[in-house]
């Protein structure tokens, strides 16, 4: 076992194991616990630009008899996760191991993580506050992704029979307790939030929608971790004793949709 070997086996660890801690966290995230959607965005543009990075990496060794890309080969690449994604699936094509997804709305988790990898929207609120140009030619974060990715799925399975018995719980929290309650939320698209109904809808309406943004988010690093997971099995039958077995640490997000569809809690160490 040498530098590099552990090396990569660490960073496949860690690229990994942050995209877990995003999917987890955006299972949790509502208008009543943004910091999730913070905690979401923070770790899955880590993960997804590590694990790009990580392929490019091993491709690279795969083609040039194990040595690596130099420094400024990565690192032109900065954060932007469109480009680097967009150069994993060339590598995934020339293996012809599979496409990136690309129907609007994984553009829109792509292109929305993007920005927030490049600093574009990272500190949105902080820029806000500050007053800086930035917060004025971009918008909230949040706000995106509620209408580019949560708005396209609601409308896709959100049907009328869910909506009515949503609205018919609403409707009962706002009776029994309306009377004796003030509510102070925004929802994540920046509306107010000043009544138990409204809230009560915005709560169910994202739980239901939920599982079907985490199949979209996961379908995406699925693709990812079949692309890392084969340059393993290449630099292997090569005899790369520089680059471990890469498919353990990806296993978790190989699973079919039903399984992610049910899947809250991710990581990828046995709890």
């Amino acid at each position: 076992m040498n530098k590099n070997w552990q090396a990569l086996s660490r960073e496949a660890g860690i690229a990994a194991e942050h995209m877990a801690i995003g999917v987890t966290a955006l299972g949790m995230a509502n208008y009543a616990y943004p910091a999730y959607y913070g905690q979401a965005f923070f770790a899955l543009t880590i993960g997804l630009e590590r694990s790009a990075k990580l392929a490019l990496l091993v491709d690279h060794a795969v083609r040039n008899a194990g040595a690596f890309p130099s420094e400024s080969d990565i690192r032109r690449y900065g954060h932007d996760l469109t480009k680097l994604l967009g150069d994993a699936a060339k590598i995934a094509t020339r293996l012809n191991i599979g496409e990136l997804p690309s129907t609007p709305v994984h553009i829109a988790i792509v292109e929305i993580l993007s920005e927030f990898a490049n600093n574009v929207t990272r500190y949105y609120n902080l820029d806000v506050l500050t007053g800086a140009a930035s917060a004025k030619a971009s918008k909230d974060p949040i706000a995106q992704w509620h209408e580019r990715v949560v708005q396209p799925l609601i409308k896709a399975h959100y049907k009328s029979r869910q909506r009515q018995k949503h609205e018919q719980g609403a409707r009962l929290i706002e009776n029994l307790a309306g009377a004796y309650s003030s509510v102070h939320h925004i929802s994540e698209s920046g509306n107010p939030l000043n009544n138990l109904y409204d809230a009560s809808m915005q709560t169910a309406i994202t739980a239901f929608v939920t599982p079907y943004v985490r199949v979209h988010v996961v379908q995406i690093i699925r693709f990812m971790s079949f692309l890392v997971s084969e340059l393993g099995y290449e630099a292997q039958a090569q005899r790369l004793d520089d680059i471990p077995y890469l498919s353990e640490f990806f296993a978790i997000f190989k699973n079919d949709d039903k399984y992610v569809k049910s899947k809250k809690s991710w990581s990828i160490y046995p709890r």
